[in-house]
């Protein structure tokens, strides 16, 4: 991530979005801190830049190319970060998974759609919130397992 500040994290780590408590199936409960959430999500997002850099499916055309031509074999890259990721997204639960990679990868903002009433839109937003750090808090847990 070349300027941490304007990582997408950061900004919700700013407004507090990611100190949010949800429940769990037994309490209303915040596993982790608000900076182990953003840790996370920095890790995840360093292991998919790793994993970037050798696909070669176009997924943006305005981004930088990076010179892969000292890569021995380009079929699908490997390495432990390439890997790491791999399992990493495998961890996130489908409810939270879009939310992760929307946010944490894409860097894209999610916003509730114009015609939804105001109750709705914060309704919206704390369901977002709340999937976010449910899938950070899951991530988390992968990385203390994986020596992140």
């Amino acid at each position: 991530m070349a300027n941490a500040e304007k990582f997408l994290l950061n900004k919700y780590f700013n407004l507090g979005w990611l100190s949010r408590c949800y429940f769990d199936g037994k309490s209303y409960c915040q596993p982790y801190s608000a900076a182990d959430r953003l840790l996370a999500g920095r890790l995840l997002y360093a292991d998919f830049i790793t994993w970037q850099k050798g696909c070669h499916l176009v997924r943006d055309y305005n981004m930088v190319k990076v010179d892969v031509s000292f890569v021995k074999d380009r079929s699908v890259p490997v390495g432990f970060a390439v890997e790491r990721f791999r399992k990493a997204l495998r961890t996130v639960s489908k409810a939270s998974l879009p939310v992760i990679y929307k946010i944490v990868l894409e860097e894209h903002e999610i916003q509730a759609p114009k015609q939804m009433a105001a109750r709705e839109k914060l309704y919206f937003n704390d369901e977002i919130k709340g999937l976010l750090c449910r899938g950070l808090d899951e991530l988390i847990v992968f990385y203390k397992k994986n020596n992140g």
